[in-house]
């Protein structure tokens, strides 16, 4: 990795760990907008699907935007950029994740940094949590918080909310359940990895995140090799370490879970009313929403034709972290059928190319990278059925530069493949011409 990549991957590294200071993520996203637009100048990368996708999702929001709230002044503040308008950095760098390419080793480099600095978070975190003898000395770090809908400390990483190190967790373990698979490594190596699956996992389990919880076993179904009975048994195992531990330990872990399925559960009852207010919105606007980032403001008032198009105009704009804990109900409510399929149509693209690449290119050296952006892809959707996952900042931002870079990477891989292959089939000797006649008996 030459010395601009090694720099930009670090702070990038810094974005992907820290969202509690902002300025973390922006510079990450800032240097990856610079080094993304540099290469694809200088290697004349051009736009695939996926990014006309990500163009025609991010032009419609800013458009709904301006016909609703028409308030340039409140478009360009930081208050509204940091919170009801993340989205549209968060998925305007992934076309910069898609420009720049880097080798398959320097990309598995990467994403193995990340999974290790995770881990030894999740450690203090868990040492914490767990009461050990001299943690209170850890909390300095910072990784444990106070969180008031459970009244009590939380682990939440150096993320701002414990649903967001849930989701962040949830995708490491994917990739660490896929990094374990891999064959041809010494024992030192593979007990490495599975002591860096396993933090993971606590790192997980602590967030108390039930969605997070949810959204891991989605994606852990796409990677477990269920064909292995052997193999999936002793992750099976592994996997109920973590959980016993913290059941013995606590009873908070098993006191989240139960709440899952009870609908008058306090934050699950407050849930469910909140989505009735959302599908409240796009019964008066199903077609275009009531308009971006209009949400949380008060006092609006609007015009059109309910039922069909009802937009918000004037009243008090309110720039805030309140959502409908939903990212399908709150893009329906804001963007209506619209929006909602603009956005996931940027996400079906991904799939699509990551599914096309997997299949044709099984023996490449980016198959984990792959396979784990795929699993990181479902886990950030199933999680977005109780948060707005991929209507925010941080989880899209890992899922952008994971999908990003293995897209990247996999491009240049392809096109390296089909110039070889152009250039052996050019060097190889002409086929001899077969005789007009042949002596009769021959073919």
């Amino acid at each position: 990795m030459n010395p601009i990549d090694l720099i930009v991957a670090l702070i990038l590294i810094a974005g992907l760990l820290v969202n509690r200071q902002p300025l973390i993520p922006i510079a990450a996203m800032g240097v990856v907008l610079l080094r993304g637009t540099i290469t694809r100048i200088t290697k004349g990368i051009g736009f695939k699907r996926v990014e006309w996708a990500i163009v025609v999702c991010l032009a419609y929001w800013v458009a709904n935007y301006f016909w609703s709230s028409r308030s340039v002044s409140n478009f360009l503040s930081y208050e509204f950029l940091r919170r009801d308008g993340a989205m549209l950095f968060s998925y305007g760098i992934f076309i910069f994740f898609l420009g720049w390419p880097l080798k398959a080793s320097q990309s598995r480099a990467l994403w193995t940094f990340f999974l290790i600095i995770l881990a030894a978070i999740a450690v203090v975190g868990a040492a914490i949590a767990l009461n050990l003898p001299h943690a209170d000395n850890l909390r300095v770090l910072g990784v444990v918080g106070h969180e008031e809908s459970v009244g009590g400390d939380m682990f939440f990483g150096w993320y701002e909310a414990h649903n967001t190190a849930g989701g962040i967790y949830a995708v490491a373990s994917v990739l660490a359940l896929l990094w374990v698979q891999e064959p041809k490594m010494g024992w030192k190596e593979r007990w490495f990895r599975w002591c860096v699956f396993g933090a993971c996992l606590v790192g997980l389990v602590i967030t108390y995140s039930r969605g997070a919880y949810i959204a891991f076993a989605a994606g852990a179904l796409l990677v477990v090799p269920l064909r292995n009975l052997r193999r999936t048994a002793r992750i099976g195992i592994f996997v109920a370490v973590p959980v016993l531990l913290m059941t013995i330990m606590g009873s908070d872990f098993l006191g989240r879970v139960d709440t899952i399925t009870d609908p008058y559960w306090g934050t699950n009852a407050q849930r469910l009313d909140i989505w009735k207010d959302a599908l409240k919105d796009f019964g008066d606007s199903p077609l275009i929403g009531i308009g971006y980032g209009r949400y949380n403001d008060i006092w609006e008032q609007f015009e059109g034709v309910k039922h069909i198009v009802w937009v918000a105009y004037k009243g008090i704009i309110v720039n805030d972290d309140e959502h409908a804990h939903n990212s399908y109900l709150h893009f329906l409510a804001e963007g209506g059928i619209v929006g909602l399929v603009l956005t996931l149509l940027v996400w079906r693209r991904a799939w699509q190319e990551l599914v096309f690449f997997e299949s044709h290119f099984p023996r490449s050296h980016l198959a984990m990278l792959l396979k784990g952006a795929r699993a990181s892809l479902v886990v950030g959707l199933v999680q977005s059925l109780t948060e707005h996952m991929i209507g925010r900042g941080s989880l899209v931002l890992v899922l952008d530069a994971l999908i990003g870079i293995t897209l990247a990477a996999a491009r240049i891989e392809a096109k390296q493949a089909a110039l070889a292959a152009a250039k052996s089939k050019s060097a190889a000797p002409a086929p001899r011409p077969r005789p007009r006649f042949e002596p009769a008996g021959v073919r």
